[in-house]
């Protein structure tokens, strides 16, 4: 009823899903390596910059800050942000 596999068959289909599991950890690895960035929306920029909304306005329309429009919110990364304030400081 039930067939058996040699040790070599065994071995194999092992060595395959091994090989499987490491293609997909590695798929995993760069997907969320992608979708790690944080994005924050206007309010948490104004917060961290302690600026106005115009301020922030005038951020976007100069393109010192990148951003992302979706639905009528508008989205940016947090790295666009640190960066605005490292190209900023003055130590």
């Amino acid at each position: 009823m039930f067939a058996l596999i040699d040790e070599q068959k065994l071995n194999r289909i092992f060595d395959e899903i091994d090989s499987l599991r490491k293609e997909l950890k590695t798929e995993k690895a760069k997907t969320s390596k992608k979708l790690s960035e944080t994005w924050l929306d206007n309010q948490e920029v104004m917060e961290i910059l302690k600026i106005s909304p115009r301020t922030l306005q005038n951020l976007r329309d100069s393109k010192s800050l990148p951003f992302s429009k979706i639905g009528g919110k508008i989205y940016y990364k947090a790295s666009d942000v640190e960066k605005i304030l490292n190209e900023n400081y003055r130590g």
